[in-house]
């Protein structure tokens, strides 16, 4: 069996959330909160036409400015809920390459005290979104701090299971048919001697 990957070495990933909800620049306040509200995220990444991101907006961001919950969002003002998110949203949003290093990410978020990253292809387009809680999730769920690999076959992939073992039908023994030929035994014998034919002197039958 493969050795498990400490936490620390796995790569992001394993651990964030791909293919993230995203806004336009252009996109309302108003929307913003309803699409936090139906995903149940905290965090959602603003991105330019070709995916590149140039901001990001929390859930803090919408209740500093609306001034209520995100339950309450609708009792805010026109006016606010009117306003493009590029004027709340937090510009240049700090984003991470794929393949970085979990212990590398925790550096960058104690150092730069943000709830969320951006992950980026090498073509700086957005491929997915980790935050503190996806980290918490992970460490909840693996208990040990590591993850654990299924074992790899010669050719490098997952060895497959092995199919089931058929019960070979066992053939039925003569036992009943052997143990009335032993009790018979010299019975039998003498009476099969006493049925045969007997022939007289001379060869004729009696």
């Amino acid at each position: 069996m493969a050795d498990p990957i400490p936490f620390q070495d796995l790569p992001v990933e394993k651990l964030m959330t791909g293919k993230p909800t995203t806004l336009d620049p252009d996109s309302t306040l108003a929307e913003a909160a309803a699409t936090l509200l139906q995903g149940g995220f905290r965090h959602l990444p603003v991105v330019d036409e070709s995916r590149r991101p140039v901001g990001i907006i929390s859930e803090r961001d919408l209740r500093a400015r609306l001034g209520t919950d995100l339950y309450g969002f609708t009792q805010a003002t026109v006016e606010a809920l009117s306003e493009p998110v590029s004027g709340v949203m937090t510009p240049d949003p700090i984003t991470v390459p794929l393949g970085t290093r979990t212990a590398a990410v925790l550096d960058t978020f104690a150092d730069e005290r943000v709830g969320a990253l951006v992950v980026v292809d090498a073509s700086e387009r957005i491929c997915g979104v980790l935050s503190y809680v996806d980290l918490l999730l992970w460490l909840r769920d693996h208990p040990s701090g590591s993850e654990e690999l299924p074992p790899r076959s010669e050719a490098g992939r997952p060895a497959a299971a092995a199919p089931p073992r058929k019960a070979r039908p066992r053939k039925a023994r003569p036992r009943a048919a052997a143990r009335s030929k032993a009790k018979a035994g010299p019975k039998a014998a003498k009476a099969r001697k006493a049925a045969a034919p007997r022939r007289a002197k001379g060869g004729r039958r009696r």
